[in-house]
């Protein structure tokens, strides 16, 4: 489990570390702050949801377990 999270805070720390970056080299680029601003919030919440699929899995794995407890204690 020590694994899953140290990789989760890295891939975390890559989305919001990425969007500031786009915030500091877009306006460089010659694209106005406002638009630079909108593409990196639109970016962090795109990878932040991308990470939330990943992990949505996670929960389903103590359903199942409940499920055969409670399927033992009804037999």
């Amino acid at each position: 489990m020590g694994h899953n999270h140290s990789n989760h805070m890295w891939l975390m720390a890559i989305a919001c570390g990425g969007a500031l970056l786009l915030i500091l080299v877009l306006p460089f680029l010659g694209i106005s702050k406002n638009w630079s601003f909108g593409i990196a919030i639109m970016v962090m919440v795109g990878l932040h949801l991308l990470m939330m699929r990943d992990h949505s899995g996670h929960g389903n794995h103590g359903k199942e377990e409940m499920k055969s407890v409670e399927g033992g204690l009804h037999h």
